[in-house]
């Protein structure tokens, strides 16, 4: 895919999907692992949109996206990598890891699957701590407030990157698997949290007009 194609399909989605982004000065530099809830199948050009820096992020995506070739070649010009949701494969796991390894960035989405209750955090699938421990990368939340609507300015809020440093090196457990996962999602609820605050406060200062 040439630039002119990239700029293209970028600009088409911000027309259609707008976004209002809050703690983008919390993006580090160099590789992390990105964790979103996950809405809508276009959910990465979210993210891609805030750092489209070409070949330097990639994200994971259901290996059924792959099925027709053109949308396979599009979406891997755009840094995804196929996974199967159901058996995460070492060829996965290697692409990902060697992502994180070279100084990318990697966004997954840790529920597994769309996210069709609107605002509430599912469950997560694990496996995002893991890339991040094996690598030693920081973790980056990323929220939304709800999913995105045709021409509805969509809020997303990236918070404050974290590690999981105390288990640099050590061999996990299917416990300490839980325990990550459960407080990467305690992490992930409060920043939905402080976004529904930081709009709510907006719109009060705005006379409750709606914001387009």
């Amino acid at each position: 895919m040439n630039k002119f194609c990239e700029n293209l399909i970028m600009g088409t989605f911000r027309l259609f999907y707008p976004a209002k982004y809050y703690g983008l000065e919390q993006i580090p530099e160099g590789r992390a692992v990105f964790v979103c809830i996950h809405f809508f199948a276009l959910d990465p050009l979210f993210v891609f949109s805030v750092y489209q820096k070409k070949g330097d992020i990639y994200f994971l995506a259901k290996k059924e996206l792959f099925r027709k070739k053109w949308a396979g070649d599009i979406l891997k010009e755009f840094g995804a990598i196929p996974v199967d949701r159901e058996n995460v494969d070492l060829q996965t796991m290697m692409a990902a890891l060697r992502a994180l390894k070279e100084d990318h960035k990697l966004v997954i989405f840790p529920e597994g699957t769309r996210n069709k209750k609107d605002d509430a955090l599912q469950e997560l699938k694990g496996g995002a701590a893991i890339f991040a421990v094996r690598t030693k990368s920081p973790i980056v939340p990323v929220m939304m407030l709800k999913r995105a609507r045709l021409f509805r300015r969509t809020k997303l809020i990236f918070g404050e990157p974290f590690e999981f440093s105390e288990y640099y090196g050590k061999k996990l457990t299917e416990e300490d698997y839980r325990k990550l996962d459960a407080e990467l999602r305690e992490k992930m609820i409060a920043l939905q949290s402080q976004l529904k605050a930081l709009c709510a406060k907006k719109k009060g200062r705005n006379g409750n007009r709606t914001e387009r």
